[in-house]
């Protein structure tokens, strides 16, 4: 049996204000949002409101806003880069929708650009990262297709 896998657990904000998502540049790895992994003793047992915490933290830290947080809207898994300080560590991030609530934009010292994108405009940004895809997924539409699942009386209904 192989051993179980060791990752962690980050979180991205998708800040939308006046109808555009904010788009941050990370120096070393390019498109990149605010947010971050979650850190030790923030998740606390039975109490998912930590983790919107967490991710408020993020965001504060990274740009100055003050955000509320809706729901996530998508999930993705991210080696980083030997380039990057995180080299060696895998996380799995959830996607946030966020509103910009108040504060001035600051970056911290993790960014060194942004870009105010709408539906319009968002493709000037594409890296080709899983950044990009999941900005992508943000603007685009839903796809409420469930996937195709065959049961046993499907199956024997094809022979």
């Amino acid at each position: 049996m192989k051993n179980d896998a060791l990752f962690c657990i980050g979180q991205k904000a998708f800040v939308e204000k006046d109808g555009k998502v904010l788009v941050l540049f990370d120096p070393v790895e390019g498109l990149d949002f605010p947010g971050g992994k979650i850190q030790e003793g923030e998740a606390v047992d039975a109490e998912a409101a930590s983790l919107i915490r967490a991710l408020k933290r993020e965001v504060m830290e990274e740009t100055g806003f003050e955000v509320e947080v809706f729901n996530p809207f998508a999930v993705w898994y991210h080696e980083f880069p030997k380039s990057s300080r995180n080299y060696g560590k895998v996380v799995y991030l959830v996607a946030f929708k966020a509103k910009y609530v108040s504060g001035e934009l600051k970056l911290s010292d993790e960014h060194d650009g942004f870009k105010w994108v709408d539906k319009s405009d968002y493709s000037t940004v594409d890296d080709g990262s899983d950044y990009f895809d999941v900005l992508e997924k943000y603007f685009g539409p839903i796809d409420m297709t469930p996937p195709p699942i065959q049961s046993p009386i499907q199956k024997a209904d094809l022979k």
